[in-house]
């Protein structure tokens, strides 16, 4: 599907807040560094003092408050600053779908389970790709989120079809609109001019099996952290997904990712906790709504 095929059916795509754009852009270019970034977010002063508030939330553990983002990014690093003003940038975008016939705010709080989640499984193997799952696992659904927004009368009945016929929401997808809602996703992400990473690893987040071939390496391990991180959120009911459907996770995927299933207990126990610490923060700065 071409981005033009998407516009035909959805019409315009929402476009990305100014901050997070220009953000993406400097990526583009290999030129944000640490300075940059700051300099980006701190012309949005609003912006800003959250980027700093939930930095200094207990999730990330502080010992002491940082007062400025270039000590953020000091401390907690320049990737999560970076991917903390990416989140509140899109979550800010969507805020006002909260009279969706879809709870968008349980969707929301899904994404974050998710993002939590990825992160601490692909940390197991690969501690260098947490930031990166945790900001996949925060956009997985943002073609949910789209469909939602852009065509409310056909999502209705992409849920009809889920109850009544057994289907999951990517079979009802196709059904009604013949494309998916992990798609939509990508495209939406490639157009914001997000990397390949994260466009890729989005498009194919309901897949165990997909074609490595031109796939950077770190991508297959980040696209099985994110489907077992979508997984473990349904289990642990952090948020709540449109699809409920549970897969069983092959024992090979466990093996690429270097976890055992002794291990499992401990980390769920970790992700519910963090997951806990990080949805206080957000709910404090009011970008998720409280349940």
């Amino acid at each position: 599907m071409k981005i033009q095929d998407l516009l035909d059916k959805v019409g315009d795509l929402p476009t990305l807040p100014t901050i997070a754009n220009q953000i993406n852009l400097e990526m583009q270019k290999n030129s944000l560094t640490a300075k940059s970034l700051g300099k980006i977010i701190s012309t949005d002063t609003s912006l800003s003092a959250k980027v700093l508030r939930v930095a200094n939330s207990a999730f990330y553990g502080l010992p002491r408050e940082v007062t400025s983002l270039d000590k953020a990014v000091m401390v907690i690093g320049f990737d999560a600053v970076k991917n903390i003003a990416l989140s509140i940038s899109i979550f800010s975008l969507f805020e006002k779908e909260g009279d969706s016939f879809v709870d968008v705010s349980g969707l929301w709080l899904h994404s974050i389970g998710c993002g939590v989640s990825a992160k601490n499984i692909v940390e197991v193997g690969s501690k260098q790709l947490g930031d990166d799952a945790f900001l996949m696992g925060i956009l997985h659904d943002i073609g949910k989120v789209v469909l939602i927004s852009k065509l409310p009368d056909d999502m209705k009945k992409v849920i009809d079809l889920m109850t009544n016929k057994e289907m999951n929401q990517r079979q009802a997808e196709l059904e009604i609109f013949g494309f998916s809602h992990d798609r939509v996703g990508s495209l939406l992400l490639q157009n914001w001019n997000f990397p390949p990473t994260i466009v890729q690893t989005v498009k194919f987040h309901h897949k165990i099996e997909f074609n490595e071939k031109n796939m950077d390496e770190h991508i297959p391990l980040l696209i099985h952290s994110l489907f077992i991180g979508n997984q473990i959120a349904k289990i642990l009911g952090l948020g709540l997904s449109t699809d409920m459907e549970r897969v069983n996770i092959p024992e090979e995927v466990w093996s690429r990712l270097k976890i055992k299933r002794e291990q499992l207990p401990l980390l769920r126990d970790k992700i519910k906790n963090q997951y806990d610490l990080l949805t206080e923060s957000w709910k404090r700065e009011g970008l998720i709504k409280q349940q």
